[in-house]
């Protein structure tokens, strides 16, 4: 199922520890609407702008999925409102600063771990987006 030009439903909630682990990371009819939105207001306008692809690493989990992986209780993965990506063909930071000064978030973080780098971007459909960013945000 597409939920915009470039992005499925499949690659916003495929996890390699979900498979490994017999989790099923299905999303609710709430879930893919949140996603949609997220897709149709900062990732796919993201990727027209940059003109390669976003790849997400993270997406949707399921409760059981993100308690398996060591996320945050309150993480907006859970939701459908979050994701995380990498954008093998650019520089991070200049594609985070393209984030925070031009398209619409609620939560953006620069995140970094054992020498990898990833941006996490959530966005929330109901209008109440808090626009904060985040730099070199410790996992």
């Amino acid at each position: 199922m597409k939920l915009t030009e470039n992005f499925t439903i499949n690659e916003l909630t495929y996890s390699v520890t979900a498979q490994a682990n017999n989790i099923d990371n299905r999303p609710s009819v709430e879930v893919i609407a949140n996603l949609k939105a997220l897709c149709e207001n900062v990732l796919q306008p993201l990727r027209n702008h940059l003109g390669c692809p976003v790849i997400v690493t993270s997406g949707y989990r399921c409760s059981e999925l993100n308690k398996k992986i060591g996320g945050k209780q309150n993480s907006q993965h859970l939701k459908g409102q979050a994701a995380d990506f990498v954008v093998p063909q650019k520089c991070l930071k200049e594609v985070f600063n393209y984030i925070k000064t031009t398209l619409p978030f609620d939560q953006l973080l620069f995140e970094t771990c054992k020498g990898d780098s990833w941006i996490h971007v959530s966005f929330c459909q109901n209008g109440y987006n808090r626009h904060q960013a985040v730099e070199n945000y410790p996992v």
